[in-house]
């Protein structure tokens, strides 16, 4: 039986990057699942995880030692999935209006304008926070250049935050997750879990 899975996710995120890949095997295809991307904010995920305002400064929340293993394991996955990687520049930019972006348009125009920021980002260290590279994502995604100018609005950071707030009240703590019904499966590496216990279930008791 197939289901309908939603994939949170933010452009900064390396495993979101590798998950986009992940999901154009062609093992996951077959499965027949549709999966339907949830743009979302980290910055915002991690404020409402410390307590802080959605919208508050920025604030690493990471160790010295965690920072230096999450940097190792990135490039050691990428190698894994034999996907191109570059150190991003800036490494965090505003996501906000390209996530807003990609909330705004259709799945199958979300998906391609998702894999061509990810190869912005990722593959050619473009600053995806400039209205000029956003403008040539959506261009090779075949969709709305009327977005441009909505997304660098105040309306367009108010209406992703509420999104992203709604998720975290769903559960959703970090990116990229899974998430079926009422259950969530954090991070790239629960994929094949996902999909097993999908089967499982649809298999029913033996």
């Amino acid at each position: 039986m197939s289901a309908a899975i939603d994939v949170y996710y933010d452009f900064r995120s390396p495993y979101a990057y590798f998950t986009s890949h992940q999901l154009r095997n062609i093992d996951v295809i077959r499965r027949g699942h549709a999966w339907r991307w949830r743009p979302v904010s980290i910055n915002v995920l991690l404020n409402l995880q410390a307590g802080r305002e959605p919208l508050a400064p920025y604030a690493d929340a990471l160790s010295a030692p965690k920072r230096a293993h999450v940097l190792a394991d990135v490039f050691r996955l990428a190698a894994f999935h034999a996907l191109p990687l570059q150190t991003p520049k800036p490494l965090r930019p505003d996501c906000l209006p390209a996530l807003f972006i990609a909330a705004e348009l259709e799945e199958r125009e979300r998906s391609a304008f998702n894999d061509a920021v990810f190869e912005a980002f990722w593959q050619q260290q473009q600053d995806i926070s400039k209205p000029e590279v956003l403008r040539r994502c959506l261009a090779r995604a075949s969709t709305r250049h009327d977005l441009i100018d909505l997304a660098f609005g105040d309306a367009a950071r108010v209406k992703m935050t509420n999104e992203t707030v709604a998720a975290f009240a769903r559960g959703i703590f970090g990116v990229p997750t899974f998430a079926v019904g009422n259950e969530v499966f954090f991070g790239s590496d629960r994929l094949d879990l996902l999909l097993w216990t999908i089967e499982q279930r649809s298999a029913g008791p033996s």
